[in-house]
């Protein structure tokens, strides 16, 4: 018998010694009468020995039957206590969640809004480790695996979090030194402050495009050197607009060229993912984390469509 049938058949077993009748018991378990009697006939048939004494008149339990009761009942109770003990696990948002996120995106975008998360959702505790590198939702024992760009590795559920676009920025003051690109060719006449290795821009506006290879002073691999040499106008630079949005609010950065989509290197970033392990039985504390900070995140964007030519 399977284990799936097994444990069907001492349910229905219970039901009948509890209740003295195979109808009573199809009736609590809402089966048919042959159903239930076929289940209990099949685990005496699996066990080798009689569970009950049936007669016309009435059901009783054989000596066997009796020891077999009770510590079916037990197994029963502890079935119960163990779904009870993780039910609000799925139904109240409660528990450690772990949380990767690279570097500067957890400084700017988590952790403003964690004291207004906390609050709404008390018995939840968080352990939020930052890591500019791809880990593993499961080797490294994770819940939530925020990145930016789209999931490569098919056995993981990937969600957007936020929507971005990548904007080309320069503070106030690089500009009134080096002069404002007005088109695309005009970036290669400015010091360029690249992530990693990419030097290749492509600029699009309703349908037009432009590649161009940029170069400057500086290469890192991490948004918060790009940030800050933007803030000691040293350069001009793309980064994703949830990261500057504050900055071009106050006027502490320019949005250079408004009305371009940009790709770095023909890779197309447009959002940032939330990435765990299993599409099925998503535990409350991820689905609630989800929702808070994906809200969080939409409110700090706006619309910038400012309408000019392209080349």
């Amino acid at each position: 018998m399977k284990n799936n049938h097994l444990l069907g058949a001492i349910q229905a077993f219970i039901s009948v010694a509890d209740s003295g009748s195979f109808s009573e018991s199809a009736r609590r378990l809402k089966l048919s009468q042959p159903s239930i009697s076929r289940q209990v006939t099949a685990l005496e048939e699996h066990l080798g020995v009689r569970l009950l004494q049936r007669s016309t008149r009435k059901l009783s339990l054989t000596e066997a039957g009796q020891i077999y009761y009770e510590k079916a009942r037990n197994i029963q109770a502890n079935v119960i206590e163990a779904y009870e003990s993780i039910r609000g696990f799925k139904e109240r948002p409660s528990g450690l969640l772990k949380i990767s996120a690279p570097h500067t995106w957890t400084e700017l975008l988590i952790t403003p809004h964690l004291n207004g998360f906390l609050t709404q959702y008390p018995s939840i505790k968080l352990n939020i480790e930052c890591n500019d590198n791809i880990q593993d939702v499961i080797e490294d024992q994770l819940d939530l695996v925020v990145r930016v760009g789209k999931l490569k590795d098919g056995s993981y559920v990937a969600v957007l979090f936020a929507k971005i676009h990548m904007i080309l920025c320069a503070s106030p003051a690089y500009v009134e030194k080096y002069g404002r690109p007005k088109t695309p060719s005009d970036l290669q006449n400015h010091n360029f402050i690249q992530y990693l290795t990419y030097n290749r821009l492509t600029m699009t506006k309703e349908f037009i495009s432009k590649e161009i290879t940029v170069n400057g002073s500086i290469q890192t691999n991490t948004a918060s050197v790009i940030l800050s040499a933007l803030q000691q106008h040293i350069g001009l630079s793309v980064i994703p607009d949830l990261l500057v949005q504050p900055l071009l609010d106050s006027g502490e950065l320019l949005d250079l060229m408004p009305y371009a989509e940009i790709e770095v290197d023909g890779f197309p970033v447009t959002g940032v993912y939330a990435i765990y392990s299993n599409r099925h039985h998503l535990p409350a504390k991820v689905r609630v984390f989800l929702d808070y900070f994906r809200s969080q995140l939409n409110n700090q964007l706006k619309d910038t469509s400012i309408k000019e030519p392209l080349i």
